[in-house]
């Protein structure tokens, strides 16, 4: 029986192109190293391996036989890959444990090596050679599967929806793949809608991939639907718990897993944070041709997942309790907004900081219905012919007005100082000023936003006190930015503006030991802030990618002077609610 496994006819030509790479076949020296990380088994004809949305799904390296790699799509079954002898199914999915976005279907009786989870890990990081290859053919098929928009879960919603915008970001950020299919682009997809028994006013509506239909789900409830929430991690122990997975919380995630701790992170929304939104990073040290944050980020992900950190979205932290104390040294109860309790012997505050509210009237009105807070491709389709309006003077505000300028008729630029120069990098001015659809509006200000459902037309004052108006539907914000320090409720040592203070910044009434706080330790020892959260911060990803690196040397430090990174933590379960809550 001859079996094809090339790319099917109807991949991207770029995904082809990388075909060796994506489905590298092993050789011989190569697959008897990987006999030592997993277990032979055979499997007959039309079995299945596992299927599309089964966590925890092992690697497959096929030793015999062949396997069909297929996915769903509202048309049936499709067709991504077909994997023979001494190939390997899996993606970067796999390290987590979390759904398959695919199924494995025995086509021809074969005999298979099952890796595992934990060896698969093992695997990654003991054997340099083989573990670059692996890694190199998951991250590919990760983006491929995203480029494929027909299969994956499927959201049926519309233009005009606030939640369908919310919902599609949600797991665009996540690179979770995604079908979007919306009401007003094609009437066809009414049918849709009757297929799952749904109407227009339920949208937008979620199918996962076992075939429920969820009405408006919030972001955690697609999640946990859909297989990209990870499973309870309720009482489990860790030597860090990392708060914000942007790139100052990622990389300590990194660093700290690469050397050994047991690390956790936590985001109540997506790796990336803030930085993850940017169209093009072209000032990141490295990146001569620029990289988007969201690459940026998913490439972080993968490292930590590579080294066994537990990456946790969406979930926030609430708390922090500590439930015991020793020498002025605490060990944490963190509390997530799901009522999850988790122990950790330090902690990284890495929450960031979030673009300003104007105190405009129907502001959250028009939230996803004209207002954003981002400039990806989806909003670059929604407004795509028309004029736009940005507001901030800012490096994301000119990220932002470089990449809609490609798709928006007009873009125009208002900040309320006299010019950009002092708050944005030169090379952004000068691709601005050079670019003939893009106007910038110093000393101009933003007054009023007008229409009744969907934003129509704004109102702005200019330099000489006149309010004038125009016709625009589409208005991004980037004005400064706020803390997401809300949740330490003033437990650790703030400035004026609600950033964290460290080091040599803090208040001296504020440490109580007599040893000297660690670089990036806050008021409470053993915990740490670094990045955009940090008060007197800089404000770029390479900044914050190095203070998460720091930290965690200060933290190898702390560590050390506790003992073993293996001492006993009280379960969280046994800690009660309100137990010596900090400050």
């Amino acid at each position: 029986m001859s079996i094809a496994t090339g790319p099917p006819p109807y991949v991207p030509f770029e995904t082809a192109n990388r075909w060796h790479q994506l489905f590298p076949v092993l050789n011989e020296d190569q697959l008897a190293v990987l006999a030592q990380y997993g277990q032979r088994h055979a499997f007959k004809a039309d079995e299945f391996l596992y299927k599309e949305g089964q966590r925890h799904a092992p690697m497959v390296v096929v030793l015999s036989g062949y396997i069909a790699l297929e996915r769903n799509t509202v048309d049936g079954p499709q067709l991504m890959a077909t994997v023979g002898p001494g190939m390997f199914t899996g993606e970067i999915g796999t390290l987590s444990g979390s759904a398959r976005v695919g199924s494995a279907r025995v086509i021809e009786d074969c005999e298979v090596l099952i890796v595992g989870e934990e060896s698969l890990r093992t695997l990654v990081v003991a054997e340099a050679e083989l573990s670059e290859i692996i890694m190199r053919a998951f991250i590919l098929r990760r983006v491929g599967i995203l480029e494929d928009t027909h299969g994956g879960v499927i959201l049926i919603g519309s233009r005009h929806s606030s939640d369908s915008l919310r919902l599609r970001e949600f797991f665009n950020r996540n690179a979770h793949p995604l079908a979007y299919f919306d009401i007003e682009q094609d009437a066809n997809n009414y049918g849709l809608l009757l297929k799952y028994h749904m109407t227009p006013a339920d949208i937008p509506v979620v199918i996962t991939p076992d075939g429920r239909a969820l009405k408006n789900p919030s972001n955690r409830a697609a999640a946990e639907a859909t297989g990209l929430a990870p499973e309870s991690i309720d009482g489990k122990s860790y030597d860090l718990v990392v708060a914000g997975a942007g790139p100052a919380g990622l990389a300590a995630a990194v660093y700290a897993a690469s050397e050994g701790l047991t690390v956790a992170v936590l985001d109540a929304k997506a790796p990336g944070g803030q930085a993850g939104s940017s169209t093009k990073i072209e000032n990141y040290f490295g990146f001569p041709t620029g990289i988007t944050g969201q690459a940026l980020a998913a490439r972080g992900l993968a490292q930590a997942r590579k080294f066994g950190a537990e990456v946790a979205v969406p979930f926030e932290v609430v708390r922090l309790e500590c439930d015991s104390e020793s020498g002025g040294h605490c060990r944490y109860v963190i509390e997530l907004d799901d009522g999850q309790r988790i122990n950790a012997r330090s902690v990284i505050v890495a929450t960031g900081a979030r673009y300003r509210k104007p105190g405009l009237e129907r502001l959250e009105a028009f939230e996803g219905r004209g207002v954003y807070y981002a400039a990806s491709f989806m909003e670059a389709t929604l407004c795509s012919g028309q004029d736009v309006i940005i507001v901030g003077g800012g490096n994301s505000a000119g990220q932002a007005a470089v990449f809609l300028s490609r798709r928006a008729s007009h873009v125009h630029v208002m900040v309320r100082g006299p010019g950009l120069a002092a708050s944005m990098s030169q090379y952004l001015i000068r691709r601005l000023q050079a670019a003939p659809n893009v106007t910038i509006h110093s000393k101009t200000e933003l007054v009023e936003l007008i229409g009744e459902t969907d934003l129509k037309r704004v109102r702005y004052r200019v330099g000489n006190g006149m309010v004038e108006e125009r016709d625009i539907e589409h208005v991004f914000l980037f004005l400064g930015a706020e803390p997401n320090t809300g949740w330490l409720d003033q437990r650790v040592a703030l400035d004026s503006k609600g950033f964290v203070l460290t080091g040599p910044s803090l208040p001296p009434d504020s440490w109580k030991l007599e040893r000297m706080p660690y670089a990036f330790e806050t008021s409470r020892p053993g915990i740490f802030a670094v990045g955009d959260v940090r008060s007197n911060s800089v404000k770029r990803v390479a900044t914050a990618v190095g203070e998460g690196a720091a930290a965690v040397q200060s933290l190898h430090e702390l560590l050390a002077l506790l003992g073993s990174p293996q001492a006993s933590v009280l379960p969280a379960s046994e800690v009660q609610p309100g137990q010596r809550p900090i400050g």
